[in-house]
C-alpha cells in the first residue's frame, strides 16, 4: 500500500505530465524582456535532471510575387550555444497550398542540396547520416500546413542555415489578392485514447487512436511570460501586373517602396517580429486594370500546363430572396479565450442581425461539451434573434475543442422544404483530428453548404479551407475585431447570392487533358474560377460554362504563353496530389493513392505525405564517442491566446489533463479509503473486531 507521501508525490507527477520538451519550454528565455523578440537562452531539462541551453532559431522570409504566383524562400538559422553536439527538431507552418520543392543546407560557405525521396527512405538516410556523425537535414510534411525540419550534428558553438523553397497560387476574392504567411503552429486539441508513442517523440501530446501522429504536430510551447522567441524578418517583392488602388498589411506594420519598374518592395517596419501570428498582405488593383480572364500556358517535355483565372460577372439582384435555414456554430473552447472569442461573438451577432423574416435559424456552441439554443431551428423573429444575441453575449471561452458532436448536430435535420440550408462555423480550427471531421462533412452534408470563419491570429487554415471545400461553401479569415464589419459584409453577399454551379471547362479537340480541380467547386460572388490542366496539345481556345442561379453562364478563353519558369507545372502537380489525397478520403485504396502521389511528387520534386527532402554532407564531423543531444525547438503561443485557458487543467488543447484529473481524484480517493481501512484490518487480524 502506498504511503500518503508517496500518493502525493504520484499525484504531483501525474499533474505535471507535460513531456520534457514542453517543460523545457516553460523554462523561459533568460534575459528576455516581455514584448521584445529575443534569441535569449532557452533551458532544456535533460537526462539526470541536467539543465542545458537549447539551440536558437531565427527565420528569414523572402516572397516574390508575379501576378497570381508567389515564390518563397524560408531560411531557418539554427545556432548551437552549448559545448555539446546537438540535433534540432522544429515543427513549423506553411500555407496549406504550399508546394515545397527545394531544400539547401548552408554550412559556412558550403551549400548542400537536398533531394526528394520516398518518406521512409529519406528518414532512413537522415538517421544513418546522423549516426555516422555527418551533417544532415530533413524536411517532412505532417499536414498540408504543418512541416518538420530536423537538423543533426550541429557542432558546439556553430550555426547552420536550412533554406526551404515553396510556391503557391494566391487567393483572389472580392476584388483583392491576399498573400498569407503563417508563422506559428497553434496548440491542437487531441481527442482519443493514448496509444504507443515513439520514445524520441518531441510533441507535448501522446499519439491517440484518433490522432495517431499527435506527437508530431504538438511542438512545445513557451509560456508568454518568458518573452517572445523565434524572430522573423520578412520581405515581399510584388510585381502585381497592374496599378494598385490599395496595398495593406493586415496584422503587421510595414514599410513600402515603389521601384521605377512598378514593382513594390514591402518590408516589416520592425526589423524582426516574433513568430506568433500570420502575416497577411492585401492588394487591390485599380478599377479597370485587371482583366476578367487570365489564361497562361507553359510548355514542358511532359506536356503543356495551363492556369486559368476567370472572374464571373456579379449575379443580378434577386426579385425575391430564397428563405434560408442557417445554423450558426461558435467555438468557445480555451484556445478561443481573449481576443478570439470577442471577434467570434461580434461576427455572430452581426450575422444574427442580418437574418430575414422568412429565415429560420439555430445557434450551437461547443467546447468539451455542446449546447444548442433551440431544439430545432426557429423562425428569425425579433424575439428569437434578441434571445440568441443575449445567449451569445454570455459565452465564455474555456475547456477543450471537441468539435465532432457540434459538427454532427449542425448537419442534422430535415430536407426538401425548399429552404437554402447553410451552416456557418466560427472557430480557430485548433484540432488535430481533421480527417475524422472531413469524413463527417462528406457523409452528412446532404443539401447543406458549410461556410467556415477562421478566427484569431493563427487559425488552422488547412482545416478551414478543406472543411469549406467539402461543404461546398467558402471560408473567411477574421484576425482582428476591426475586420469583422468588412469580412462579414463580404460573407453576407455570398450567403445571400446564388452560387455559380455546374462549372466545367471544355477543350475542343483535346481528349487527354487532366483538369484540376475536377469537378470545379461551386463559387460565390467575388470568387474566381481557378482551373489548371495538363495536356499533350492545346486547342485554339477553351470554353468555361456554368449556371448562375437560374441562368446559364459561359466564357470563351484565348490562351497566351506564360513567362519562362512560371511554375504552372508545380501548381498543377500540387493540385494533383491534393486530388489524389481527397480520393483516399473518399474510399480509394491506400496503396493505389500512395503510388500515384509518389509518381507525381518524385517527378515534380515535391514534399508530400509520402515524400520528403533530405540533404546529407559527405564527411563525418562529430567525433567518435561524442554524444548527440536532441532538442525540440519551442514555439510561441499564438498572439492573443491565453496560456492558462489552453494548457490549464482540463482545458484547451487536449483532454488528457481532464483524464489525469479524474484518474488522480480516483487514485486519491482509493488511497484515502485504503488508509482509513488500514487500522480496521489490523484490528481484525488481532481479533479486536
Amino acid at each position: 500500500m502506498l504511503r500518503p507521501s508517496a500518493i502525493v508525490a504520484l499525484l504531483v507527477t501525474m499533474f505535471c505530465f507535460v513531456p520534457v520538451a514542453a517543460c523545457a519550454a516553460t523554462g523561459g528565455a533568460l534575459g528576455a524582456a516581455p514584448g521584445r523578440v529575443t534569441e535569449g537562452t532557452l533551458l532544456i531539462r535533460g537526462a539526470e535532471n541536467a539543465v542545458t541551453p537549447a539551440p536558437l532559431l531565427a527565420t528569414d522570409v523572402d516572397l516574390h510575387v508575379t501576378g497570381p504566383i508567389a515564390r518563397a524562400i524560408v531560411r531557418q538559422r539554427f545556432v548551437n550555444p552549448t559545448d555539446a553536439w546537438v540535433e534540432g527538431v522544429y515543427v513549423f507552418p506553411l500555407p496549406e497550398d504550399a508546394a515545397v520543392d527545394r531544400l539547401r543546407l548552408h554550412v559556412g560557405d558550403r551549400v548542400l542540396e537536398g533531394v526528394i525521396r520516398e518518406r521512409t527512405v529519406a528518414k532512413a538516410t537522415y538517421e544513418q547520416a546522423k549516426r555516422e556523425g555527418r551533417r544532415t537535414g530533413l524536411v517532412e510534411q505532417e499536414r498540408a500546413n504543418i512541416f518538420t525540419t530536423s537538423l543533426a550534428n550541429i557542432a558546439p558553438g556553430a550555426a547552420i542555415a536550412v533554406e526551404i523553397e515553396y510556391q503557391q497560387t494566391l487567393r483572389w476574392d472580392d476584388g483583392r489578392y491576399r498573400l498569407r504567411f503563417p508563422m506559428v503552429v497553434g496548440p491542437r486539441y487531441i481527442p482519443g485514447v493514448p496509444t504507443a508513442t515513439p520514445p524520441d517523440a518531441t510533441g507535448w501530446a501522446p499519439n491517440t487512436d484518433v490522432v495517431p501522429d499527435a506527437s508530431r504536430i504538438t511542438p512545445p510551447v513557451l509560456h508568454p511570460d518568458r518573452g517572445p522567441i523565434n524572430p522573423v524578418s520578412l520581405r515581399v517583392t510584388l510585381a502585381a501586373g497592374a496599378s494598385l488602388a490599395r496595398l495593406d498589411s493586415t496584422y503587421h506594420a510595414i514599410h513600402t517602396t515603389r521601384e521605377g519598374d512598378g514593382t513594390y518592395l514591402i518590408e516589416l517596419a520592425a526589423t524582426t517580429v516574433p513568430a506568433d501570428r500570420d502575416f497577411e498582405l492585401v492588394w487591390e488593383p485599380a478599377p479597370g486594370t485587371m482583366p476578367n480572364a487570365t489564361v497562361f500556358t507553359e510548355g514542358r517535355a511532359d506536356g503543356i500546363y495551363a492556369l486559368l483565372v476567370v472572374t464571373p460577372p456579379a449575379p443580378a439582384a434577386l426579385a425575391a430572396r430564397t428563405p434560408r435555414e442557417v445554423v450558426f456554430v461558435i467555438d468557445n473552447s480555451g484556445s478561443m479565450a481573449g481576443a478570439s472569442i470577442q471577434q467570434a461573438k461580434a461576427a455572430l451577432q452581426m450575422a444574427l442581425a442580418r437574418l430575414g423574416a422568412s429565415d429560420t435559424f439555430n445557434v450551437i456552441r461547443f467546447n468539451h461539451a455542446m449546447d444548442a439554443l433551440f431544439a430545432a431551428p426557429r423562425p428569425a423573429t425579433q424575439e428569437h434573434v434578441a434571445l440568441a444575441t443575449r445567449w451569445v453575449d454570455r459565452l465564455q471561452a474555456t475547456g477543450g475543442t471537441e468539435m465532432r458532436p457540434a459538427l454532427t448536430r449542425a448537419l442534422e435535420g430535415g430536407e426538401g422544404d425548399g429552404r437554402l440550408r447553410q451552416v456557418v462555423f466560427l472557430t480557430d480550427g485548433a484540432v488535430g483530428n481533421e480527417e475524422e471531421l472531413f469524413a463527417i462533412i462528406r457523409r452528412s452534408l446532404a443539401d447543406r453548404r458549410l461556410f467556415t470563419i477562421g478566427i484569431g491570429s493563427a487559425p488552422n487554415s488547412h482545416f478551414m479551407r478543406e472543411a469549406a471545400r467539402h461543404g461546398r461553401g467558402t471560408f473567411t479569415y477574421i484576425g482582428a475585431t476591426s475586420e469583422v464589419q468588412d469580412k462579414m459584409t463580404a460573407l453576407f453577399r455570398k450567403l445571400e447570392s446564388p452560387a455559380l454551379t455546374d462549372v466545367r471547362l471544355e477543350l475542343p479537340g483535346v481528349i487527354d487533358a487532366d483538369v484540376l480541380p475536377d469537378p470545379v467547386p461551386d463559387l460565390y460572388v467575388g470568387e474566381p474560377v481557378v482551373v489548371a490542366f495538363r495536356a499533350g496539345t492545346l486547342p485554339p481556345h477553351a470554353v468555361l460554362r456554368g449556371r448562375l442561379g437560374t441562368t446559364t453562364w459561359e466564357h470563351e478563353l484565348i490562351f497566351q504563353r506564360a513567362v519562362e519558369n512560371a511554375g504552372l507545372a508545380t501548381h498543377w502537380a500540387r493540385a494533383k496530389i491534393g486530388a489524389l489525397l481527397d480520393a483516399r478520403r473518399g474510399g480509394a485504396e491506400e496503396e493505389a493513392v500512395r503510388g500515384a502521389v509518389l509518381d507525381v511528387a518524385l517527378t515534380h520534386h515535391l514534399v508530400s505525405p509520402y515524400t520528403s527532402l533530405v540533404a546529407v554532407d559527405v564527411t563525418p564531423v562529430r567525433p567518435d564517442g561524442a554524444n548527440l543531444d536532441s532538442h525540440a525547438m519551442p514555439t510561441n503561443l499564438p498572439h492573443g491566446w491565453d496560456h492558462t485557458a489552453v494548457f490549464g487543467l482540463g482545458q484547451g488543447a487536449t483532454d488528457a489533463r481532464m483524464r489525469l484529473l479524474v484518474g488522480g481524484i480516483a487514485l486519491l480517493a482509493a488511497a484515502t479509503l485504503a488508509l482509513a481501512l488500514s487500522p480496521m484490518r489490523v484490528r481484525i487480524r488481532r481479533g479486536d473486531a
